[in-house]
């Protein structure tokens, strides 16, 4: 597929002249569609890429930052690593009680979680009006990274007040939240969570091995238990190729009739 308009880095058509890049993205996202390139298949490397379109490396590069962010292909570092089609991205329920981790963890992903940090801290301002405390009030800040194998999908920030979790520190927090909560007898009753898009902050650049440009899904959560008390304030930076997400309201009328 090398022509000469590839190669001067545009594409003629009868309205505009197309970027090189979204034209190799159209081809190689069409070869995925049609199952000529197949989930778990090695990519093509971007040096049989450029040979193939004639274009530069850096134009290669930004095709395949496209289909990266749609979640059509994982690039993976190391010795075994490389370019490879994606299996489609799971769907997440945001009304699901069991969280991104749980729904992750309970469909057989290869779900790791890593602690980052734990440490107590005196609450920020912002943060205290979410959880209804008062300035100056102790907090627990933890940080952690979730991985699914060697890939990073999201960094998990949590703040909780010390006095309902006194000894935090000392609890295996490599385990999901929920289990760890429920050793102190707190079992939120209600949650409001918010979505929003967002460019990762530097340190979960770092963590998720991503530029400050490349899209993520930015989830903040409060839970409250039975008294009303809120009980803890999180977020969740989710890489925006990993999952997809959806809101489910009511019964689904076709299960009934199963």
């Amino acid at each position: 597929m090398k022509t000469d308009s590839l190669e001067s880095g545009l594409v003629n058509t009868p309205s505009r002249r197309r970027p090189a890049y979204l034209v190799i993205a159209d081809s190689l996202r069409s070869q995925i569609a049609e199952q000529k390139l197949k989930p778990g298949e090695r990519f093509p490397t971007e040096r049989e890429l450029v040979q193939e379109f004639g274009v530069a490396r850096m134009t290669v590069r930004q095709a395949l930052d496209i289909l990266q962010i749609e979640g059509l292909i994982d690039r993976k570092r190391g010795r075994a690593g490389g370019t490879f089609v994606r299996a489609i991205p799971p769907t997440l329920d945001l009304t699901c009680p069991e969280g991104v981790i749980g729904q992750l963890d309970k469909r057989g992903e290869d779900i790791e979680i890593k602690l980052v940090s734990c440490v107590k801290a005196e609450v920020l301002k912002n943060i205290g009006a979410k959880l209804g405390v008062e300035d100056g009030t102790a907090v627990w800040e933890v940080k952690r990274l979730v991985c699914d194998g060697d890939d990073p999908l999201l960094v998990s920030s949590l703040v909780i007040p010390v006095d309902l979790a006194p000894d935090l520190d000392q609890q295996k927090l490599n385990q999901p939240l929920a289990d760890v909560m429920a050793s102190y007898g707190l079992r939120p009753v209600f949650k409001r969570e918010t979505v929003c898009a967002a460019n990762a902050r530097k340190e979960e650049q770092r963590l998720l091995g991503v530029s400050r440009s490349y899209p993520m899904l930015r989830l903040q959560r409060i839970a409250k238990l039975s008294t009303g008390q809120v009980m803890c304030y999180m977020e969740e930076t989710l890489r925006s190729d990993a999952a997809n997400v959806e809101v489910t309201l009511g019964d689904d009328p076709a299960s009934q009739l199963d």
